[in-house]
């Protein structure tokens, strides 16, 4: 999305048609499958919070992706609906391991604030680079991830994006000028950087 300004919210921004259901469903449980073997295996150290935390931010960021694919904006509710699960987990955190939740809640608010505010300059600096969508889910993946979890989220996202950017201006799909959704490779790029990490 290269827009910056809000725009109002139509139900016919999420419509899909029943094949894009399907591949929706399926991607959706395949992707949740791996996460949660990985975090059964490989990343059992982890807290079950943490794990929820990085299980609801994939689930959060794929219903926008989906819709930024097709219409190039992240609706705002889909970003508040992220948020507020975000402050119910911190929450839980704060009921079951009270013991972690100040330096997991710190890191939360440094890495969304360090990343919404570097993204938000870049889109001052470079005009029309990047919509207010994209700026708030990489903030909202900093709160989620912490900063060094949303770094290596948002490097990967970006190289996720190059690599397609590149795949479809050689392939003749989209021209140099053309608009390409981010929010896809922001999905694309989160899920290899829990993989390979699990922040």
């Amino acid at each position: 999305m290269k827009n910056g300004t809000i725009k109002k919210f139509n139900k016919s921004d999420i419509a899909i048609d029943s094949k894009s259901k399907v591949i929706y469903i399926v991607f959706a449980v395949l992707k949740s499958i791996c996460i949660v073997a990985l975090f059964n295996t490989i990343y059992v150290s982890h807290s079950i919070i943490h794990q929820l935390k990085l299980l609801v931010l994939i689930d959060s960021i794929l219903p926008m992706a989906a819709v930024d694919y097709k219409k190039h904006k992240i609706p705002n509710p889909f970003l508040i609906v992220s948020l507020v699960l975000c402050m119910v987990l911190y929450i839980a955190e704060l009921v079951f391991s009270p013991s972690t939740v100040l330096d997991s809640l710190k890191d939360g608010v440094i890495g969304a604030t360090v990343i919404g505010l570097f993204f938000l300059l870049i889109s001052l600096v470079f005009k029309n680079s990047m919509g207010m969508g994209d700026i708030k889910l990489f903030a909202l993946m900093g709160l989620y991830q912490g900063l060094w979890g949303a770094f290596n989220s948002v490097f990967f996202s970006l190289l996720v994006s190059f690599f397609l950017a590149l795949g479809l201006l050689i392939s003749k799909k989209k021209k140099r000028k053309d608009s390409i959704s981010f929010g896809p490779s922001i999905l694309l790029g989160t899920i290899i950087a829990i993989g390979l990490s699990g922040i």
